[in-house]
């Protein structure tokens, strides 16, 4: 057993924890003692996974459900309404408003975080460290602490971005994304300022509490020396596991769940089509777009079966419930995709590597942050059809779902036998196999 006890640190993001959590009951299934670092929301899900649970406060942004219901403080309530007027308006004023937010989001704070860490340290023998690629507090102490830690990625991997790019400026758009250029050339100066900004605050950081300083040239690259986890497809066979830091491509981090007797009489009947649409815990709130795709979706084949997860809007869309449209606020959606034979959803990660893991078509219609570059990736190696959610029609609804219907099974099914002989186990195994360390900053 390389690791004796490895210890993983979650923000209150329900989409961040929920793969942390089973990458960390990996390890603990390849003989680690296993703690997990989060919010008191999450306390029990922690300790019904048989993980030890560490209490501690990552961001004041948090997102532990539903986006709407999350108990939030007015200042991030205010924030919330901002990015959601946002997504109306198109793409890059989306990403303006999240690079503008980044700093208060992302590290709120570094200070009670270094000591806590450092209690830790000091009381809990760690072999292992686990840190979400977007905890930069959490990065920021563990590389002034000289701490080993490894860098788990659950969004696009270019969330860290390369030397060439700005953190939170997609590198690719999909097709169906319409960019001004000259929007574009804004949304760039926004990113390389706010850059600037974060890096100069860790940089002051790492000078008053690193023991041997060094300056980094952007806080958005600092990462383990070790290993990135990336919860993503190996698209560009980029793989790297014979040098340091070792890039590992998982596929998926999720548990299978079974379904309900309730669930399983709605989708019993093998000679229905069954079309989920889902936008996340987010996105839900756009209720506008939500209408638009049950709409189409009932015009396209009104015979089939349809299932809304919308959140807290499920109440406000009761009208559009039928015997063939189930509108519920929350679905449990991995345990009813091997049923589906379309999905339609937001191009979160979570959602995008769960339908890739059981090989259904997809309709993607992304909104904010990597979501334009996993609709680019999906729309790259034919595996989803694309959509602006900002101009859909129902005849392009229609149209989508038609060539949906018509991607190529055996690339879908390509993929999938990608994400099924991978996971998180394959991420525990590797790293086990590797053992011993030490662990300085590197940027790429």
């Amino acid at each position: 057993m390389e690791y004796a006890h490895v210890f993983f640190f979650s923000p209150p993001f329900y989409s961040h924890f929920m793969p942390l959590a089973a990458l960390a009951k990996s390890f603990k299934k390849s003989g680690s003692r296993v703690t997990i670092g989060c919010s008191l929301e999450f306390k029990e899900a922690v300790l019904s996974a048989e993980l030890e649970f560490y209490e501690i406060n990552i961001s004041t942004n948090r997102n532990t459900g539903t986006a709407d219901n999350t108990e939030q403080p007015e200042s991030e309530k205010m924030r919330l309404d901002a990015f959601f007027d946002a997504t109306k308006v198109g793409a890059v004023e989306t990403l303006m408003i999240q690079s503008k937010h980044r700093k208060e989001d992302m590290l709120s704070n570094p200070e009670e975080l270094f000591e806590a860490i450092h209690r830790i340290e000091k009381t809990e023998k760690v072999d292992l460290w686990v840190v979400d690629v977007l905890s930069y507090g959490v990065t920021l102490c563990l590389h002034c602490l000289e701490l080993p830690y490894i860098t788990f990625c659950p969004p696009h991997p270019n969330t860290i971005p390369r030397e060439d790019e700005n953190f939170g400026v997609p590198t690719n758009w999909p097709s169906s994304i319409d960019v001004d250029p000259i929007k574009l050339e804004k949304l760039n100066d926004s990113s390389i300022q706010t850059q600037q900004q974060f890096t100069d605050i860790f940089n002051a950081f790492i000078f008053s509490h690193h023991r041997c300083p060094n300056r980094i040239d952007n806080a958005f690259r600092l990462h383990s020396e070790i290993a990135i986890i990336y919860n993503y497809f190996d698209f560009k066979s980029v793989e790297t596991l014979s040098e340091k830091p070792r890039r590992i491509y998982i596929g998926h981090s999720f548990d299978g769940e079974m379904l309900s007797q309730s669930w399983l009489k709605k989708v019993d009947n093998e000679q229905q089509r069954k079309i989920l649409i889902t936008l996340g815990t987010f996105l839900s709130s756009r209720m506008d777009v939500l209408i638009q795709l049950i709409q189409a979706c009932q015009a396209f084949e009104p015979e089939a079966l349809i299932i809304v997860s919308a959140g807290s809007n499920a109440k406000n869309l009761k009208q559009y419930e039928s015997s063939n449209v189930s509108i519920c606020e929350f679905v449990p959606q991995k345990a009813l995709l091997p049923f589906m034979d379309i999905v339609i959803h937001h191009g979160g990660c979570n959602t995008f590597t769960e339908t890739v893991y059981y090989g259904k078509p997809m309709i993607i219609l992304p909104f904010s942050s990597d979501q334009f570059n996993i609709a680019y990736d999906a729309e790259s190696n034919d595996i989803a059809i694309t959509l602006d959610p900002n101009r859909l029609t129902k005849t392009n609804i229609m149209n989508a779902l038609n060539k949906a219907l018509k991607l190529d099974k055996e690339n879908l099914r390509y993929w999938s036998r990608f994400s099924r002989e991978r996971g998180p186990d394959y991420a525990a195994r590797i790293l086990g196999d590797f053992g011993g360390h030490s662990c300085t900053y590197h940027t790429i």
